[in-house]
Order: C-alpha cells, then sequence, then structure tokens
C-alpha cells in the first residue's frame, strides 16, 4: 500500500495506483493540463472512492503507507488501467 500526500490530505491506496497517479501528474504538469482521477481509497479504515483534481499547480507526492492491508482494493485494477489509458494519450 502507499499514501499520495496532497496537500496535507492523506490518500491510502495500492501501489499501483499510487504509482500510475504519480506518472500521470507529471506529464499534466508538463503539459499545463488538470485532470480528475477516479480510485478506491482506505478513509478512517473504510472502503471509498476518491475524485482527486490532478493539476500542474498543487504538490503530489507517494510514499510507502505504514498500514498493512489487504493487496486488493475493489476497483483497483480497472482505476489503474483508465489512469494509464489517459497517460499514454497524453504523451
Amino acid at each position: 500500500m502507499k499514501d499520495i500526500l496532497i496537500e496535507g490530505h492523506r490518500l491510502l491506496t495500492s501501489d499501483a495506483i499510487a504509482d500510475a497517479v504519480i506518472a500521470y501528474a507529471t506529464l499534466l504538469h508538463g503539459a499545463d493540463q488538470t485532470d480528475v482521477v477516479e480510485f478506491p481509497t482506505v478513509h478512517d479504515g473504510e472502503l471509498s472512492q476518491c475524485s482527486l483534481l490532478l493539476s500542474g499547480h498543487v504538490g503530489v507526492a507517494v510514499v510507502d503507507a505504514t498500514d498493512v492491508l489487504a493487496p486488493a482494493l475493489p476497483g483497483a485494477d480497472a482505476a489503474v488501467a483508465e489512469i494509464l489509458r489517459r497517460t499514454e494519450a497524453l504523451r
């Protein structure tokens, strides 16, 4: 599991989602574009769905999480596939 850290907020999600989000955010920053991505997270110990605005004007960090949870989140594979599709389309 990894945390996406953005403007003082922690978004706990899968490694694959976090890696896809940071790669896409990097390309969006370089292209001076914004987009909203959606993916499953764990919020207050409960499964949740996150909609995250990615912009070149907001810092995003990805770090290894200290929480140990199930290795898979429902919907994670579809979210990763969509974020990667958008990343490739932007290239």
